[in-house]
């Protein structure tokens, strides 16, 4: 668990979206999602951020992942 993941990023409608994923215990992942306008700094203080709630539950780095960016793209909905 000590090495920090790369974030991975796509581009949906006019919203980049990246999502890094980390090993929450020996049986869980979550999620770090964040999201801004496209050619914006991602890193930018009006950037959304979101990680994964608590009770979220995700037994692989895959599906932590899958969730991250549909959380990514119901984010960029609201920005719209």
């Amino acid at each position: 668990m000590g090495q920090i993941p790369d974030w991975k990023k796509k581009v949906f409608e006019s919203h980049e979206i990246q999502v890094q994923v980390r090993q929450r215990s020996q049986s869980e992942w979550e999620y770090t999602v964040r999201v801004c306008r496209s050619g914006c700094n991602i890193r930018a203080p009006g950037t959304l951020v979101e990680t994964a709630q608590i009770t979220d539950h995700f037994k692989s780095a895959e599906t932590a992942e899958a969730a991250g960016f549909a959380r990514g793209e119901a984010l960029a909905r609201q920005l719209n």
